[in-house]
């Protein structure tokens, strides 16, 4: 079950419960992309354990293009981890799985592959050699499942259980100064996301559920 909870200040997307349909799609046309950086909101939940899914970013000529993906086991920190071109990146201990809301950027640059995590406004992991390849452009990015074929082929067990919102979407690596700043004013305030969350999410997401 997928739901909307609106507000004035802003929309979150609650997942409840494992499934191969609930997601959402972002109504946006991407750019090809050197670098970028993606900062949301997420709660997990905390009886959901495994392989699961923030986001996946496909084009049609490579599924498996851009992805935020996590690992939970029952007991340890939430584990997350950088998927670009193919290549999948390190899984990096996080937060605690302790059903509260977790602020969660991630960035990547073309030039040598560089990336970085960073949780709470705080650097996590950095790395190197996350492919060379552009991010391309026209892609499907969904919220809360993996895509095995261009905008669909959902998996169950490795889809997203729990809260999501503020999700803004950056042509641009975000700095570590940039992240805390927002992260101690909450507010996403570096300039020139190429994606806002919106507050009724009437304009900028398709819900599927």
């Amino acid at each position: 079950h997928l739901s909307v909870v609106g507000s004035s200040e802003t929309l979150i997307l609650e997942f409840a419960g494992r499934s191969d349909r609930n997601h959402a799609r972002l109504l946006h046309k991407f750019p090809s992309m050197d670098s970028v950086s993606v900062c949301t909101r997420v709660r997990f939940d905390p009886n959901c354990f495994g392989i699961s899914t923030i986001f996946s970013y496909s084009i049609q000529s490579y599924i498996n293009e851009f992805q935020l993906r996590v690992n939970l086991v029952k007991g340890k920190p939430v584990q997350l981890a950088l998927l670009v071109h193919g290549v999948h990146g390190p899984y990096k201990e996080a937060f605690d799985l302790d059903d509260f809301w977790h602020s969660v950027c991630v960035s990547w640059s073309q030039s040598g592959g560089r990336w970085a995590l960073f949780t709470d406004g705080l650097v996590v992991s950095r790395g190197e050699g996350l492919s060379s390849n552009n991010i391309g452009p026209g892609g499907r990015f969904i919220i809360g499942q993996e895509q095995d074929t261009f905008g669909g082929s959902f998996k169950k067990n490795e889809s997203f259980s729990g809260s999501i919102t503020e999700l803004y979407i950056w042509d641009r690596v975000l700095n570590s100064s940039e992240i805390y700043t927002m992260e101690k004013e909450c507010s996403p305030n570096s300039s020139g996301p190429v994606f806002k969350w919106s507050t009724t999410g009437n304009r900028s997401l398709l819900l599927n559920k």
